[in-house]
C-alpha cells in the first residue's frame, strides 16, 4: 500500500514539474521571425569613417535583430560623389548585403586613390538602399572623408614649358552659389581661370541692370578644355545653357534678357575629361541694352481672347486654328495668364504648341481637365528644347473623355506693363491619330454661341464622364519662377554598368516640390519643400541610376545621367511616379493648400 501512494505522489510530482518545463520553455521562446521582421533593420555601423589617400577603407553593415532559421535578409550599398570624384579620388564600388542567422554583420571595401597633388580632404557618400525582409535603420548614409597627405605644390619651373605648373586659380573656393566669385560686368574679362582637379566647378557671379542683354562666354580655351556654362537669375532659377557656341571651338556662350536688376550666377564645368592642369580659360561678359516699347500713358490693348485668365472666361479655340496671343495684362492685372479651351473626343490624341514665339517670350503651358482641375500628375511643360534654345511649349495627350480640355499658358517670367507687347506668341493645337474607343462614352454638350471671349453659360456636372487617366507620352513639367531661397543645384550620379542593348544617352531632369499656399498654380518664394527624396530609375531594368534631395527651394537637378532608355522619376514621400523619355524634362510638383477646420485660427 504504500508503496502504490509513493508511486503515485513521484508520478504526481513529476506531471507538476514537467508543466513548469514547459510554461518556462512557452514563456521564455523567441519571438517569431515574422514579428520580429517587422522591427529588423540593417544600418551603417558608423555615420563616419576616415582614411588617408591611397589606402582601403573596410565599412561594416549590420542587421539587428539578428535573423532565425533558415531566413534571410538582404540591402544595396553603394558610393556616391560629393566633393570626392570616383575614378580620381576612390573607386566607385556597389552590391548587395545578404545576411542569414549566422551571418548578421557584413562588410565591404572602398579603395581610395592618391593623385600625388595637393587637395583639401575630399568626402564621397556611402549609401544603403532597397533592403529586404527588413528595414533600413540609423544612419543608413554614411560618409567617407579621404583625406589628404600630400604637401602643397611648390611653384617650380615646369620641365617641358616655361613657368610653375598652373593648379588651382585665384578666384577659388568657388565651387557653390554661396562662394561665388564677384566681377563687374562692365570690366575686363576674367582669365587664367582653372578647371583643376578634374571634377571643378566654377561659379561666378555679376550684378545686372533690368531690361538688358547680357552676353556671358568663355573664351580663350586651351586645348583640352571643353566647357559647359549655364546662367542662373538672381533666386537661383535656372535661365540657359550652352555646351558648343561655334563648333569645333568648344567654348560656351550664352545671351539672355534680365528682366529684373540683382546678380546673374554663371557656372562652368569640363566635360574633357583628360588632364586639366597648365589649362585654362576667360570668362567674358557683353552688355547691350534692349529694345524697350516707347513709353505710353494709354492702355496697351491686349489680344483677341482677352480678357481670358480664368476658366470661366476661357477662350474657344478649334483644332488647327493658329490663335494669335501676347502677354499685355488687363483691366489693371500684373500678369497675363491666358486660358483656352477646346472640345476633344475619348480616343483621339492632341498636340498644342506655342510657336511664332517673339525674340523676348517664354511660355509655359499646362493641361486641365473638363472642370478645370489638375490632371493627375499635373500635365505641363515649360520649353521644348531648351538645349537648341527653343522656348516655346508643346504638350500632348490622348483623351480619355469627351469634353473640353483647358490649356492654360503663362509667361515663364512675367514681363513688365510696357515691355508686354514684346512678348508675343501663337497657340496650335492639332490631331495625331485618332482611335476609336470600344464603347460609347458620355459626353457633354457643346453650348451654342462658342467663339473668342465668350464666357460659358453652362455647368458640367461631375458625373457625366470619368476622370482621365495619364497616357505613355513624354509629359515635360514647369520650370519654377524665381525662388527667395537661394538654391545649391546639386546631382548625385550613381555608377552605371555597360547596358545590354541600346546607346547610352545624357539625361538632365529638374524636379520641382512646392506647396502652393496661394493656390496660383506657380511656386513662390518660401513655397519649396525641402529635404524629399528623389530617385531615377532605368525603366526597363529598375536599375537606380540617380537620387538627391530636394534643397531650400525644393528643387533638385540630375544633370547628365547616362541612360539607355526610358526614366522613371520616383519621390516616394508623395507616391509619385513618373516615366520620361526626353533628354531634357523639368518636373513640377504642386501640393495643393488644404483649407483650415471651422473653429481654427
Amino acid at each position: 500500500m504504500f508503496d502504490i501512494k509513493m508511486r503515485r505522489l513521484l508520478l504526481f510530482c513529476a506531471g507538476l514539474m514537467l508543466i513548469a518545463v514547459v510554461g518556462y520553455w512557452l514563456s521564455a521562446s523567441p519571438v517569431s521571425d515574422v514579428a520580429q521582421a517587422q522591427n529588423r533593420t540593417i544600418f551603417f555601423s558608423a555615420g563616419n569613417y576616415s582614411v588617408a589617400e591611397g589606402n582601403n577603407q573596410t565599412v561594416t553593415v549590420r542587421i539587428n535583430p539578428p535573423l532565425t532559421g533558415n531566413n534571410t535578409a538582404s540591402v544595396q550599398y553603394t558610393t556616391l560623389d560629393r566633393t570626392a570624384v570616383a575614378g580620381v579620388n576612390y573607386i566607385s564600388t556597389s552590391g548587395v548585403l545578404t545576411f542569414t542567422a549566422t551571418v548578421s554583420e557584413r562588410t565591404f571595401v572602398v579603395e581610395t586613390l592618391r593623385d600625388n597633388v595637393f587637395t583639401e580632404n575630399l568626402i564621397a557618400d556611402l549609401i544603403l538602399q532597397q533592403a529586404t525582409n527588413a528595414d533600413l535603420g540609423t544612419p543608413n548614409i554614411a560618409t567617407l572623408t579621404i583625406v589628404n597627405i600630400d604637401d602643397p605644390p611648390t611653384p617650380t619651373p615646369s620641365p617641358t614649358v616655361g613657368g610653375p605648373p598652373i593648379y588651382a586659380d585665384q578666384y577659388e573656393p568657388n565651387n557653390t552659389f554661396q562662394t561665388a566669385y564677384t566681377f563687374n560686368a562692365a570690366g575686363p574679362a576674367l582669365c587664367n581661370i582653372t578647371l583643376w582637379p578634374r571634377g571643378d566647378i566654377d561659379f561666378f557671379r555679376f550684378h545686372a541692370k533690368a531690361n538688358t542683354v547680357y552676353q556671358v562666354g568663355t573664351t580663350n580655351l586651351s586645348p583640352g578644355l571643353d566647357t559647359l556654362l549655364t546662367v542662373y537669375g538672381p533666386n537661383g532659377n535656372f535661365i540657359d545653357q550652352n555646351d558648343d557656341i561655334d563648333p569645333p571651338n568648344r567654348r560656351s556662350e550664352v545671351t539672355f534678357f534680365a528682366n529684373q536688376a540683382g546678380f546673374y550666377y554663371v557656372r562652368v564645368v569640363n566635360q574633357d575629361p583628360s588632364d586639366p592642369t597648365n589649362k585654362t580659360y576667360c570668362l567674358d561678359v557683353q552688355e547691350t541694352a534692349a529694345p524697350t516699347p516707347t513709353p505710353t500713358q494709354t492702355p496697351i490693348p491686349g489680344d483677341d481672347c482677352e480678357f481670358n485668365s480664368t476658366i470661366e472666361t476661357a477662350c474657344t479655340i478649334a483644332v488647327d486654328q493658329i490663335v494669335q496671343a501676347d502677354f499685355v495684362p488687363v483691366f489693371g492685372s500684373l500678369q497675363d495668364t491666358d486660358v483656352y479651351r477646346l472640345w476633344v473626343k475619348s480616343g483621339v490624341t492632341y498636340r498644342c504648341d506655342t510657336i511664332n514665339l517673339s525674340a523676348f517670350a517664354d511660355t509655359n503651358m499646362i493641361f486641365l481637365n473638363q472642370f478645370g482641375g489638375d490632371f493627375d500628375p499635373m500635365l505641363g511643360n515649360e520649353d521644348r528644347d531648351r538645349l537648341a534654345g527653343d522656348f516655346g511649349s508643346t504638350l500632348t495627350w490622348r483623351a480619355t473623355y469627351t469634353g473640353w480640355l483647358h490649356i492654360m499658358v503663362g509667361p515663364v517670367n512675367p514681363p513688365p506693363y510696357e515691355e508686354s507687347p514684346l512678348h508675343t506668341y501663337d497657340l496650335l493645337c492639332t490631331i495625331l491619330d485618332v482611335t476609336p474607343t470600344p464603347t460609347a462614352t458620355n459626353t457633354v454638350p457643346a453650348p451654342p454661341g462658342t467663339g473668342p471671349g465668350i464666357a460659358p453659360t453652362w455647368t458640367p456636372t461631375p458625373d457625366v464622364t470619368p476622370e482621365p487617366t495619364i497616357t505613355p507620352f513624354d509629359f515635360s513639367f514647369l520650370t519654377p519662377e524665381p525662388t527667395a531661397t537661394l538654391p545649391a543645384v546639386q546631382f548625385q550620379p550613381l555608377p552605371t554598368s555597360t547596358p545590354v542593348s541600346g546607346g547610352p544617352r545624357n539625361v538632365t531632369i529638374d524636379v520641382t516640390l512646392y506647396y502652393d499656399i496661394n493656390n496660383n498654380f506657380t511656386p513662390d518664394p518660401n513655397e519649396g519643400i525641402e529635404d524629399v527624396a528623389v530617385a531615377l530609375y532605368e525603366s526597363s531594368s529598375g536599375r537606380l541610376l540617380a537620387f538627391g534631395y530636394t534643397n531650400g527651394a525644393g528643387m533638385v537637378s540630375f544633370d547628365g545621367i547616362a541612360a539607355t532608355g526610358p526614366v522613371r522619376v520616383v519621390v516616394p514621400f508623395f507616391n509619385y511616379s513618373q516615366v520620361v523619355v526626353g533628354e531634357q524634362t523639368a518636373i513640377l510638383l504642386r501640393i495643393a493648400p488644404q483649407p483650415l477646420p471651422i473653429g481654427v485660427p
